[in-house]
């Protein structure tokens, strides 16, 4: 399950990233935004698992990071504080800069579990 969860973590990372990569009048924000959360919650969810923690697709990441933080005092470097009372309305995600930010987030949240 954990491979299928990182499996899926990189694809959402990759959609992200290949939709910033179009010209910028034609970025969907909101797809960027959502698909780099999504893929937050999948490598959060994968370390959780790859530790023998259980836990719920439906978590909340600040959650999730508070278990992987538990158990991992290195995942206390990553700032996901941005992500914790998201408000997934238009208005908030259609931004580039926040699309980058999310981006940014789970490159960082990547390599935070992947060097395990």
């Amino acid at each position: 399950m954990t491979k299928t969860l990182l499996e899926t973590a990189d694809e959402l990372l990759a959609r992200a990233n290949n939709e910033l990569c179009k010209p910028e009048e034609d970025v969907v924000h909101y797809s960027v935004c959502q698909n780099a959360y999504d893929a937050i919650v999948n490598y959060l969810g994968s370390f959780l698992l790859d530790n023998d923690v259980e836990f719920e697709k439906t978590s909340n990441v600040e959650d999730l990071l508070s278990n992987c933080r538990s158990i991992d005092k290195r995942f206390n470097e990553l700032n996901l504080a941005p992500l914790y009372n998201p408000t997934k309305s238009e208005d908030t995600w259609m931004s580039l800069n926040t699309a980058n930010s999310f981006t940014a987030m789970a490159e960082n949240t990547r390599k935070m579990v992947r060097e395990e």
